[in-house]
């Protein structure tokens, strides 16, 4: 608007101000009713003022509102500015308190289990120092007690015969209990209890505290294309050589390679890890309970639309997906992601309240991409794979 009223002509003097196109006479002057200016033959229908006088007037208004739109865009810009950089700073202290609180409790849970441990092993040590020590007390292992029956020795063999014998047996019953041999004890704590992976045990009792805990899922062989092969354990799909003979049940997709999770979540944090290095053709991520599952692909005519679905989130798939090693985040229109080198083990990871699911490189962690949205109804793992030999197969947490 300020930059409209910019280019508006002033009207000088002996400027000509155009002609009525009704009439074809000069504009004389200026109507207050309609806001337009007037020839003298229009003039006679409405209250009118001289041209000049309304060039005048409505000039000194329009300079008036020129003023307060640039004031107001200019308010507009700071508050837009300061009103980022606010958003910025919040989303960054809520990242910061996620990881802090995150590290806190892994913190705090070693610190205790350390702390445990530490106990057990002071009380063992107590233990075993007790056992000893009464097993000294019973065998006489006292070393001024032998040092003092040695010494009574040595004088024994120095007296004569009637001496020699005089209370001869209280010398042997004394040396019998001290040359007792004590009881073996578990003294050696690297051959006890403690000689196990530490870190090993410590991770193993850390995954109770690990939230979300990797989810271990099964896939649903009731929804699984009839051209797909599931293995025993239920963790492996792959393409078959031929279409088996399943029961087209409403869960099954029909038309679409495709198969979802045994579990939905309607709540929660879950993750899970899929490997996929070893297809040429896939996609992987969630998929909402109502994904159409009767349709085919690629919708060549649009007439014909309404029996396809494209997977992607306006048709419930929120997925990334793998062509010949080209990977693209399944949006509308995808976006296509640069990884350095081919994804072996790909994450995903649902977060149901705020409605994102993200994506991961397993091996090194690295972010791939994060849908956003919201979610109403159960998501439910998603898999296809397109090319016969290709498969996915979920894969448990390793260390």
């Amino acid at each position: 608007m300020a930059s409209t009223l910019r280019e508006i002509p002033e009207l000088g003097e002996g400027q000509q101000p155009g002609e009525c196109e009704q009439h074809n006479l000069p504009y004389t002057a200026f109507c207050l009713d309609d806001m337009r200016l007037v020839c003298d033959k229009s003039a006679r229908e409405c209250p009118t003022i001289p041209v000049k006088e309304a060039a005048e007037r409505f000039k000194a208004k329009l300079q008036q509102t020129l003023e307060y739109l640039e004031k107001q865009a200019a308010e507009n810009v700071d508050r837009n500015e300061q009103t980022n950089l606010i958003d910025l700073k919040n989303q960054g202290d809520t990242v910061r308190d996620k990881i802090q609180q995150a590290f806190d409790s892994l913190r705090k849970f070693l610190e205790k289990e350390e702390k445990a441990i530490a106990t057990e092993v002071e009380d063992q040590e107590e233990y075993f120092l007790g056992q000893l020590e009464d097993s000294n007390a019973q065998t006489g292992g006292n070393p001024i007690s032998l040092h003092h029956l040695i010494m009574d020795i040595k004088k024994k063999l120095q007296q004569e015969e009637v001496p020699l014998l005089k209370n001869i047996g209280a010398i042997f019953d004394r040396s019998g209990n001290l040359l007792q041999k004590p009881k073996e004890l578990p003294l050696d704590f690297s051959q006890g209890g403690f000689n196990v992976p530490l870190q090993y045990m410590v991770w193993k009792l850390m995954l109770k505290h690990i939230k979300p805990v990797p989810t271990l899922l099964t896939l649903d062989p009731k929804t699984a294309n009839s051209h797909l092969i599931l293995s025993r354990d239920g963790m492996e799909v792959r393409v078959g050589d031929k279409q088996e003979d399943l029961p087209d049940n409403p869960e099954r997709f029909s038309h679409w390679l495709s198969i979802l999770g045994s579990e939905g979540f309607t709540s929660g944090k879950h993750c899970w890890e899929v490997e996929v290095a070893e297809s040429s053709v896939w996609q992987v991520g969630v998929a909402r309970s109502a994904v159409p599952r009767k349709r085919g692909f690629a919708p060549f005519h649009w007439q014909e639309s309404r029996k396809f679905f494209t997977p992607e989130p306006n048709a419930g798939v929120w997925a990334l997906a793998s062509q010949d090693g080209d990977y693209a985040a399944l949006t509308s229109p995808p976006v296509e992601l640069h990884l350095k080198g081919r994804l072996r083990r790909l994450g995903v990871y649902l977060d149901y309240s705020a409605g994102q699911v993200s994506f991961y490189n397993a091996d090194d962690m690295s972010h791939l991409h994060t849908f956003t949205d919201t979610f109403t109804e159960a998501m439910f793992p998603y898999f296809y794979i397109a090319h016969k030999g290709d498969s996915l197969r979920l894969v448990t947490l390793g260390i």
